[in-house]
């Protein structure tokens, strides 16, 4: 496969990945705020989602946070931002993917960078949210349906799966670091699709220990950080099978390998006393696969950053 070939398809797994997490994420904090009357550290939420701008503690107001997630094109984690990325990426995939699909994003893309210029209200920013998450999933769902289960289809689902686990791992973080005194852990549930699945699970006791295990261990729930780190390893595995009975792993997959093999035998003590440490090792594992991936099929030193050009925007490549 040609080397921008499988690195369009392994970023377009990200971006698509990255529009639908950001959008579910936005949808629920709306609810939770409406419902609750209660406001969690809102700079500290944008900081642990990527937004550097917000680092410095400084919080901020309702309006700023949803127009920095939703629809700034100056913000590159937005949705709209995500949209534009993948859009980009996939002008470079025209003959491999199907018309269906390409047609969805293109609409995405039309879609969603225009209409957030007249958004005001939070009925017009909520129906936004609901627009962004309802054409990814269509995107995602025909992509689902139609495309190969060839080498292109591992790099692609790699990228989804990177992304999600990521994710994850950045909302586990806020709710620990830097909002430790909040015990509404169902949200935190909530923000990664889980809660449902969860009350089934663990017969609707919402505790912190049961939580954690539940988004970092559980082998079956497809957001979990241990089922992310499990199918980019098959991906890997699918695009690069090594024959010989002695050859050690790649970096990439000695990244997640480890990562995997630390989740496989925490104990609920774990979860409760190195917590904060062991979200930071699994993030820099995290990263460190997608350099080496980057690295080692795209041939490029690491993951390439977003950065503003006195001509525009250039397309992103990681946080």
């Amino acid at each position: 496969m040609l080397v921008r070939i499988a690195e369009s398809l392994f970023w377009l797994g990200r971006y698509l990945e990255r529009a639908d997490d950001t959008a579910r994420i936005l949808e629920v904090h709306l609810n939770h705020e409406l419902e609750s009357g209660s406001v969690s550290p809102r700079g500290a939420f944008l900081a642990t989602l990527g937004f550097d701008d917000f680092s410095n503690g400084v919080d901020v107001d309702s309006g700023t946070l949803f127009a920095t997630l939703g629809f700034s094109l100056e913000h590159p984690n937005s949705i709209a931002s995500s949209i534009v990325a993948a859009h980009k990426n996939a002008g470079g995939l025209r003959e491999l993917l199907p018309s269906e699909v390409y047609e969805a994003i293109n609409i995405s893309d039309r879609l969603l960078v225009k209409m957030p210029r007249n958004t005001r209200s939070l009925s017009e920013f909520f129906r936004y949210v609901r627009l962004a998450h309802e054409r990814v999933a269509i995107t995602v769902g025909l992509l689902t349906e139609s495309f190969p289960r060839d080498e292109g289809w591992q790099f692609l689902q790699l990228g989804t799966f990177i992304e999600r686990v990521d994710m994850t791992l950045r909302l586990l973080k806020f709710r620990l670091v830097f909002a430790p005194e909040s015990q509404d852990w169902a949200t935190t549930l909530k923000y990664c699709s889980a809660y449902e699945f969860y009350i089934r699970t663990y017969h609707g006791q919402v505790e912190p220990d049961c939580v954690l295990e539940f988004l970092l261990v559980d082998r079956l729930f497809p957001r979990s950080v241990q089922f992310g780190l499990l199918s980019a390893e098959h991906c890997l595995e699918q695009i690069a099978p090594e024959t010989h009975r002695s050859a050690p792993p790649g970096p990439a997959q000695r990244a997640l390998g480890q990562a995997r093999a630390t989740i496989s035998f925490l104990t609920r003590q774990d979860l409760t006393t190195r917590i904060e440490a062991l979200l930071e090792e699994l993030s820099l594992s995290c990263s460190l696969a997608s350099d080496a991936i980057t690295q080692r099929y795209f041939g490029q030193t690491r993951s390439q950053l977003w950065q503003r050009e006195a001509g525009g925007m250039t397309v992103s490549r990681d946080w």
